[in-house]
């Protein structure tokens, strides 16, 4: 006799393949992109247990037709532990999908620009440090990242200005380069 439990699982999956087969199309009038489970055989069972989980919460906020918010945060905590599984190529949609639910929150665009980051993706991770700044000016760990960023690139006169603003919002900040 099977239990209630991996049946339910499966009847999410089925629903998440059903309405994002096609991008999932329609939610609140919104094209999503499909977040698909990936295949977890070669992470271990800690890991595993924690992208089920979250992919699990995923599929009951589309099932459940969450409001906006609630299903942002629903796909980027579910990218955040695909990203740390080192799943990027699913991260990146779950983290786009997060943004165009929730266009003012700035951890989605922060995650990606670190995500693009992590796949070398510098004008990509550029951009996207640049919409979390224009999100919120201020964000010391932003400015300290993209500083970084241009510094790799071999653009001190870019990353300058970042790092005199996040000395000057946080003096004794050693990773601001100013301390």
């Amino acid at each position: 006799m099977m239990s209630g439990r991996p049946v339910r699982h499966t009847a999410l999956s089925c629903l998440v393949v059903v309405v994002c087969a096609a991008g999932c199309h329609g939610w609140a009038g919104r094209d999503l992109l499909a977040a698909p489970l990936p295949d977890l055989s070669r992470v271990d069972a800690g890991v595993q247990a924690q992208v089920r989980g979250r992919y699990e919460t995923l599929t009951r906020a589309l099932a459940d037709r969450a409001d906006a918010p609630e299903l942002a945060s629903a796909f980027g905590q579910y990218g955040m532990v695909l990203q740390a599984a080192e799943f990027y190529d699913v991260a990146e949609p779950c983290y786009l999908n997060a943004q165009k639910l929730a266009p003012d929150e700035i951890r989605w665009p922060y995650y990606l620009a670190g995500l693009y980051k992590s796949r070398g993706e510098t004008d990509k991770a550029e951009a996207a440090y640049k919409q979390a700044l224009a999100l919120r000016p201020d964000d010391l760990a932003t400015l300290i990242w993209l500083g970084r960023l241009h510094l790799d690139q071999g653009r001190p006169e870019a990353a300058e200005p970042l790092f005199l603003k996040a000395n000057s919002l946080a003096p004794r900040t050693v990773a601001s380069g100013c301390a």
